[in-house]
């Protein structure tokens, strides 16, 4: 992953972070020297605190062996050695308690019976004599003993000195996975202004929005991007209405519906609608046009007008004879078809039924309008993607503050149909398809 952001340091340290998130940065701050130092300031100085646990004080390598704790115990380490280690224990909590408990093993061990540790003693078979019962005796009175205390002190040590970092990790992962189980809302709170958070994967990627937006923003985003990005995941995940840029709702108000220049039919007897684009701003040129079958209809015919004064007529399709298996047709307009950037359009499809023209949408029915990005809302468009990299929820997102409806709802329905996507991600996308839908309402 990419360097940790401050704002994502501040809620790791809080563990505010989701359970995926918080290994992720574990394992980064593991590897990266750069994020690491820039944690060191938050110290808590508290053995238990989650930042000196990834951040000691001491690595690891430069704590003493089992063996050096031993032989220090046993009085059997160099005068300068002995001093050596007598200045880490002054500061160095972590030995300080690995002695402690090393020193409290060894005085169990002495106070149990002989016989259950220290190898029982020949007796003379010449002389017939029951077996000595041995005293208890001092720790090092034999060779035998000290090698069998050594041999326990290493299986001690073996178990108790695996890397502490990674022991201290696991319990921090198990301590904000149970965390997360009780404290995660059923699906059908969220929205009811809790401190409720969903995260929607991606493949391998997971984005988390919180109360307040979204929480591992990527870095490059300008703050502009990123607070509208927020003003509109954030009411979403607590159901409430979104806060679209003023420039979005004028954007919007130009493709509402306008008094129909068309011929057609009552709505109550048109058997086909078009599908899109609709009431949406759209980027490229060359789109495809997508309307449903009608029944008993041998062809059909679609028109581009362009919304301005001229009315002129920019496109117009072949005849389209449709499959006898589809329910839905669609035409992909020429890529030399001059369709301006920044231009308003609306599209209609002609029918043929039973030799007579049957126009979609009818003369009542809202006119199907959409309308091209100039080419500079374009090219920022594009140069903020480059930041997302393929960020399917904040491409939507992205696409959603720019207009383009279809595009959006395009995103949000990928990742709904994501078979690991989680009940609660599911639910936010689409909330978020359904405030599509409202904004085409309007």
């Amino acid at each position: 992953m990419d360097h940790l952001s401050p704002q994502l340091q501040h809620r790791f340290l809080a563990r505010l972070l989701s359970p995926e998130d918080t290994l992720d940065a574990i394992k980064h701050l593991r590897e990266c020297d750069a994020c690491r130092e820039k944690l060191s300031p938050f110290r808590s100085n508290n053995p238990r605190s989650l930042a000196d646990t990834i951040l000691p004080e001491t690595p690891a390598e430069d704590h003493p062996s089992a063996d050096s704790l031993g032989a220090y115990l046993d009085n059997d380490l160099s005068h300068s050695d002995k001093r050596d280690l007598d200045e880490h224990l002054r500061t160095c909590e972590l030995c300080q308690r690995a002695l402690a408990d090393l020193k409290s093993f060894r005085e169990e061990l002495l106070q149990s019976p002989a016989q259950e540790y220290a190898p029982i003693a020949k007796t003379s078979r010449s002389s017939g004599a029951a077996p000595r019962r041995p005293r208890p005796r001092d720790y090092g009175a034999t060779s035998s003993g000290r090698r069998w205390f050594m041999q326990e002190k290493g299986r001690f040590f073996d178990w108790f000195n695996q890397p502490l970092v990674y022991a201290v990790l696991a319990s921090v992962v198990i301590l904000v996975v149970g965390f997360s189980i009780i404290s995660v809302w059923p699906p059908q709170m969220l929205g009811n202004g809790g401190d409720e958070r969903v995260t929607v994967t991606d493949g391998g990627h997971r984005t988390s929005v919180g109360p307040n937006g979204i929480t591992n923003p990527p870095g490059g985003l300008p703050s502009d991007v990123l607070t509208a990005l927020n003003n509109v995941a954030a009411p979403i995940l607590k159901d409430e209405a979104p806060s679209f840029s003023p420039a979005l709702k004028d954007n919007l108000a130009a493709l509402k519906r306008a008094p129909s220049v068309l011929l057609g039919q009552p709505p109550s007897t048109i058997p086909f609608q078009v599908l899109s684009p609709v009431r949406t701003w759209v980027e490229s040129p060359k789109l495809t046009f997508k309307w449903t079958k009608a029944a008993g209809a041998t062809g059909y015919v679609v028109h581009v007008i362009a919304d301005d004064g001229t009315q002129e007529e920019r496109a117009t399709s072949p005849v389209i004879i449709p499959a006898a298996d589809a329910t839905a047709c669609q035409w992909v307009i020429a890529g030399s078809t001059a369709l301006s950037p920044g231009k308003r359009y609306r599209w209609y499809v002609a029918a043929t039924i039973k030799d007579q023209e049957v126009d979609a949408p009818g003369i009542e029915q809202a006119q199907a309008k959409f309308a091209l990005l100039s080419e500079q809302e374009t090219a920022r468009l594009e140069a903020l993607r480059k930041n997302i990299r393929g960020d399917h929820l904040l491409d939507g997102l992205l696409d959603l503050n720019a207009g383009l409806l279809d595009d959006a709802q395009a995103d949000f329905e990928y990742l709904s149909a994501d078979p690991g996507q989680s009940a609660n991600a599911k639910d936010f996308l689409q909330r978020a398809i359904t405030e599509i839908a409202r904004l085409k309402q309007i």
